[in-house]
């Protein structure tokens, strides 16, 4: 397994940790009703979709770096943080950075296995952008003078939010082209807390991902 492949699982063995923390959280918070549990979940939310986030620079490390210093504003992108940045700078680089949500694999008469593509069930990346700046206004303590941001609302909605999330990760693809490599990754993350695996695919030559 190459350096980038481990710290591609190593990121997204993070983002199963920080969700199976937001559920804990959240079965704390329906005996409690406390607002500090509500808030440790969304904090470990937020937590999440970053991870998600360095796991999809990992497989464009070089081009990200280089993409970063030529940005007009801070260059240093070991200081990146902000998930919805991140997956707008990577846009630039590779189109098809997002993970493409499998189905699980069938087996072929011919021996290989068959990856179909979900279709529902998983956070898009324009849901993960818009998710993650939602998440923000509820890590700040609340102004006495602003609007109410209607936190017991959003609360409800996390459980199907950390079940897209899951829906993203568990079974999914990550086409790379670089010079270093020109292919596809298939990944499988577990909520069980099992270790992530992970199977190479090279390309022969150039390919076409069609969309969804």
């Amino acid at each position: 397994m190459s350096e980038i492949q481990s710290i591609n699982l190593h990121m997204l063995s993070e983002a199963a940790l920080r969700l199976r923390a937001t559920n804990r959280y959240l079965e704390e918070y329906a005996i409690t009703q406390q607002i500090v549990d509500a808030e440790s979940a969304i904090l470990q939310l937020r937590k999440a979709l970053e991870y998600i986030a360095f796991s999809s620079i990992a497989p464009n490390k070089k081009e990200y770096e280089l993409f970063r210093a030529s940005a007009d504003m801070r260059t240093d992108y070991k200081k990146d943080y902000h998930a919805g940045k991140i997956l707008q700078a990577l846009g630039k680089i590779n189109e098809d950075f997002y993970p493409y949500p499998l189905l699980s694999a069938t087996h072929q008469q011919n021996g290989s296995f068959h990856f179909d593509r979900k279709t529902t069930g998983y956070l898009t990346k324009k849901r993960f952008a818009s998710t993650y700046d939602r998440i923000g206004k509820y890590l700040h303590a609340d102004n006495p003078w602003s609007v109410d941001k209607n936190f017991p609302s959003f609360v409800t909605e996390i459980p199907s939010i950390i079940h897209d999330v899951f829906g993203l990760i568990e079974c999914h693809a990550v086409f790379i082209k670089t010079p270093e490599f020109n292919g596809v990754w298939v990944v499988e993350v577990l909520k069980d807390g099992s270790p992530p695996r992970i199977i190479t695919g090279v390309a022969d030559g150039d390919f076409f991902i069609e969309k969804m």
